[in-house]
């Protein structure tokens, strides 16, 4: 086997892991996702309570498709804390004495 038929093996196999992420991501996520609602729907009969199980379940998809995303600006975050963080106002006073007005 040359170093050609290796390159071509592991750009394959790079190909076909690529495709199965992309079939769990869109597939079994969005199978779950559709199942959790109707669920939610058989159990309890209730548009609501359906839209909110429909609305939770969006927001852990948005979650995990952009789990990449989150992860790198997770990551900045801890490096720099401060770099996204707006100034703060810090004032200082005297020291306030008793309530006569007397300084000492």
């Amino acid at each position: 086997m040359n170093f050609m038929q290796m390159a071509g093996a592991i750009s394959d196999a790079t190909t076909l892991v690529n495709q199965l992420k992309t079939f769990f991501l869109v597939g079994v996520l969005g199978l779950m996702y559709v199942l959790s609602i109707v669920y939610v729907w058989g159990q309890t009969k209730s548009v609501l309570k359906a839209a909110v199980a429909a609305i939770g379940g969006a927001a852990v998809l948005a979650i995990v498709v952009n789990m990449a995303v989150l992860r790198d600006k997770i990551g900045e975050d801890i490096k720099s804390p401060g770099s996204n963080a707006a100034p703060a106002a810090v004032r200082v006073v005297d020291h306030i004495g008793p309530a006569g007005g007397e300084r000492r």
